[in-house]
């Protein structure tokens, strides 16, 4: 009830109470239209799936990641990380993960400052063993894929960032070598399959969405070429000599026969 809004201590005039009428119907509309609009779409993530076994020891595969800021992909904003399964101990998997950060085109750049993919079976724990990334998190949620959303893992530069990262991680015109063990649930498990890469940018440079964003990987579902673990220094002297001996013993054994001849 509106009273007492006049200099005479009346009532407001018939028309300028329907007026507020009026204007209050039209706020309490456009109320109600605002909540009934579709919230921000959540990026989705990407189906991009590889098997690896315990038989894959030494073997690389590759993951091509985009950059998406504010939601829309930012065009030459790319980063590449080789895995390799460097050893097991039951269901603890060991990798190595070569992180190439040099791949943005000016004037786009961006700082990396974590990354993670989704696993079947499930992800029991992850330790981080050396890298720019010593922090870890399970079921952690990365912006812009939805509230809802989470990665079964993420390894990040700085602890309780939410897989959001932090003031460190892989600077653009970059690499690092990071190594981490997954402990896979369930029983001994032979063969997993991993899926939804993806990683977090920061310090994003020239454009005009933001400064920080995702990005989500595809790889081939296969490894890479030639991915077979590269002999130690130690083994390939073993190799050598090897070689020097057997080659020995063979002139050896020529001289011998052609003697006897």
């Amino acid at each position: 009830m509106i009273m007492n809004m006049t200099s005479g201590g009346g009532s407001l005039p018939t028309n300028a109470r329907a007026n507020i009428m009026k204007l209050g119907t039209i706020i309490a509309a456009a109320a109600i239209a605002a909540s009934a609009l579709p919230a921000a779409a959540a990026v989705p993530l990407v189906n991009s799936p590889i098997t690896v076994t315990t038989a894959d020891v030494g073997k690389a595969f590759t993951y091509n990641f985009n950059g998406i800021v504010d939601e829309v992909e930012q065009p030459g904003l790319a980063a590449a990380i080789t895995f390799t399964l460097t050893g097991f101990v039951g269901n603890a998997w060991t990798f190595s993960a070569a992180i190439n950060n040099n791949l943005p085109n000016t004037p786009v750049a961006g700082r990396i400052t974590s990354f993670g993919f989704n696993s079947r079976p499930d992800i029991a724990a992850v330790t981080p063993l050396s890298g720019p990334f010593m922090a870890s998190q399970l079921n952690g949620s990365f912006p812009q894929i939805g509230g809802g959303t989470t990665i079964d893992f993420c390894l990040e530069d700085q602890a309780g960032g939410g897989c959001g990262g932090g003031g460190n991680g892989v600077f653009n015109n970059t690499s690092a070598l990071q190594t981490f063990t997954l402990t896979l649930a369930g029983s001994p498990t032979m063969s997993a399959t991993f899926n939804n890469f993806i990683l977090r940018w920061q310090s994003v440079a020239g454009n005009f969405q933001g400064t920080s964003g995702i990005g989500m990987g595809t790889g081939g579902g296969g490894f890479d070429p030639g991915g077979g673990e590269v002999p130690e220094p130690a083994t390939w002297a073993m190799l050598l000599t090897g070689f020097g001996l057997v080659g020995f013993a063979a002139r050896r054994r020529r001289g011998a026969l052609s003697v006897s001849a």
